[in-house]
């Protein structure tokens, strides 16, 4: 499989979603987290896979914030992951019956709920499989609330993570 890097540009004002969305895909801590979204450019991974990198893409694309992908050469395999986590990225639209309806989802799927959804973004649950959380995205889609499925587990390996924090880290001294 073909690999990527993917560098963060800008936020536009979106910088405490990124540093969230980072959090919930690489378990760094929100200190570290917030340092890589401030000190843009950053290049946020070196030889990401592809499917790891089309997650970036969906969500950077839906906060409009300013990135650059680029392909490489270097070529990686991908571990089957058995399970899927669903993430809400923000609300596409308002209307009433939205938390009402967010609650509703929560009692069907045994998941917990946030206080407020605005504070987007969010993990929702993980363990599910892939057809059971293809219909809770579709069904957070049908109450106006954005979500993304992704695979178990981060999209990074312990090994990327810390070579991703090595640069971070050794780039600063």
């Amino acid at each position: 499989m073909r690999t990527y890097n993917i560098q963060l540009l800008k936020c536009n004002g979106k910088d405490q979603k990124i540093s969230a969305y980072l959090q919930i895909l690489t378990g760094l801590d929100k200190v570290t987290a917030n340092r890589i979204v401030s000190n843009r450019p950053a290049v946020l991974f070196d030889n990401l896979d592809e499917e790891g990198m089309e997650y970036f893409k969906e969500a950077f694309d839906f906060y409009e914030v300013e990135y650059e992908i680029t392909p490489l050469e270097e070529a990686c395999e991908v571990c089957g992951y058995p399970s899927r986590q669903v993430i809400v990225l923000g609300r596409i639209v308002e209307y009433y019956g939205q938390r009402n309806g967010f609650l509703q989802l929560a009692k069907k799927y045994d998941f917990e709920t946030k206080e407020d959804l605005s504070l987007a973004p969010f993990l929702v649950t993980d363990g599910m499989s892939e057809e059971k959380a293809a219909k809770l995205q579709q069904e957070l889609t049908n109450i106006g609330i954005r979500s993304q499925v992704i695979r178990s587990g981060s999209p990074v390996t312990e090994r990327k993570r810390k070579n991703f924090l090595q640069r971070l880290f050794f780039a600063e001294a």
